[in-house]
């Protein structure tokens, strides 16, 4: 007996079935969508139509995820830059939407807020400036940072 083969979904009811996962960029929907071979007209035509009727908003998504990412993790404005561009939004929306992000608190207090909280765990000054690259934070936040800390952090 053989097998019942499923009907492939149509572009619309897939882009509706990504989109109902989590939201995504025009990038993102675009890349999920030819990686699933439908056609490269009509997949444009289909994101063209869904940002009219506000299904994607590319500058909404970016900001939204911008200020969570600085709730959830707390990171320097190169590394949130580059978390923007990894969900395939343009260079000038990364930079408006970290911008945006960093209207609210400084990098040089959330570096601060880092190293309070990395203080408790460890005393290794070293480690500690390793990780406030690693999240991204500008030299001059990170030396603000460390010297802020110091009389309180008894650095090894």
């Amino acid at each position: 007996m053989a097998k019942n083969p499923r009907k492939r979904p149509s572009l619309r009811e897939k882009a509706v079935d990504l989109l109902s996962r989590r939201r995504l960029s025009r990038g993102e929907l675009r890349l999920k969508l030819l990686s699933r071979k439908y056609d490269p007209a009509e997949i444009e035509d289909l994101l063209d139509r869904y940002e009219e009727v506000g299904y994607l908003d590319d500058e909404t998504l970016a900001r939204d995820y911008a200020e969570s990412r600085l709730i959830m993790k707390p990171m320097g404005r190169r590394l949130l830059e580059l978390e923007l561009r990894k969900r395939l939004l343009s260079d000038g929306l990364a930079e408006s939407a970290a911008e945006h992000a960093f209207s609210d608190i400084s990098e040089d207090d959330l570096a601060e807020q880092v190293v309070r909280k990395a203080v408790s765990l460890t005393k290794d000054r070293k480690k500690i400036y390793q990780k406030l690259a690693r999240l991204g934070f500008q030299y001059d936040a990170i030396e603000s940072a460390m010297s802020k800390c110091e009389p309180e952090a008894g650095w090894e």
